[in-house]
């Protein structure tokens, strides 16, 4: 599986790569009012790209810190479960089995004691 995963990531480069060197021709960027810079139009793309994932990274930022504290306040609910079910799983020490008084005659009887 890893195999196939990297002659995926190979094939993707090798497109990105190919586009990349068919677009070399410079465009007009335009940074600020009235500045211009002539940039090849694979950087310009690369950069609008970079841009458009720092946003994205951002975007998801809350939404990664929710889910962060969600999960910490289950993992604490089921360790306090555990601990509620392991108090009720518990043998209690006094439990240990007794002769009842009628069972103690007969089996002084049985020893027999000489007759």
């Amino acid at each position: 599986m890893k195999l196939i995963y990297l002659v995926i990531k190979i094939l993707i480069f090798l497109v990105f790569l190919l586009i990349a060197l068919g677009n070399t021709q410079t465009v007009p960027f335009f940074y600020l009012p009235g500045q211009q810079l002539d940039l090849p139009l694979i950087v310009v793309l690369f950069g609008a790209f970079l841009i458009g994932a720092v946003f994205g990274v951002f975007a998801m930022f809350g939404r990664l810190l929710r889910l962060r504290s969600e999960n910490n306040r289950l993992r604490r609910e089921v360790a306090k479960s555990a601990r509620v079910t392991e108090k009720d799983l518990a043998v209690p020490a006094t439990t240990a089995p007794t002769h009842t008084a009628a069972a103690q005659p007969a089996l002084q009887n049985k020893g027999g004691n000489g007759n």
